[in-house]
């Protein structure tokens, strides 16, 4: 008596198969269910207000000039208020910076040169400036935002209360 299955190459599957399949493709749709819930209720916005957060609450711990990243900063800055529907002003980045304005304005410029930062006259106040992403610079940060949501699903599915076996 042989111990082992034989079946050949081209044998058909056996009712166990069948199921083992069929499971095996519902877990596939139950995961894309997920991942579009996920995707849905955790947007890049979302997860850029916390990286935000995260940013500003070091200085409550450290002194935050040791932080200083004022592109980042900007770059976060003004893809959150896009997001939000709102113009940004000049000054709104100066102070998001957490940097000097002098050197906020040195790095909008360097942002603006680079092609990431695109500069518009303000419609009423000709001593400012609107600011706004490029297309290829938002998709980025876009991108980028949506790479850290398996992170986040991992934090928040971590929390979440095991079910009893």
């Amino acid at each position: 008596m042989d111990d082992h299955y034989d079946a050949g190459v081209d044998a058909e599957p056996t009712g166990i198969d069948d199921r083992l399949r069929r499971i095996r493709d519902e877990l596939a749709l139950v995961e894309s269910l997920v991942r579009s819930e996920n995707e849905a209720r955790i947007a890049p916005a979302d997860i850029g207000r916390v990286v935000r957060s995260a940013r500003e609450g070091i200085g409550r711990f450290f002194d935050a000039s040791l932080f200083a990243d004022p592109a980042f900063d900007m770059l976060l800055f003004v893809f959150l208020e896009e997001e939000a529907g709102r113009p940004v002003e000049t000054s709104a980045c100066y102070r998001a910076s957490g940097v000097p304005r002098t050197t906020a304005v040195r790095w909008i410029n360097m942002l603006v040169s680079l092609g990431m930062f695109e500069s518009a006259p303000h419609p009423t106040d000709r001593r400012l400036a609107l600011l706004s992403l490029s297309e290829q610079t938002r998709e980025g940060v876009r991108q980028w935002l949506t790479s850290l949501r398996p992170l986040i699903e991992r934090m928040t599915l971590r929390d979440q209360p095991r079910a009893a076996l």
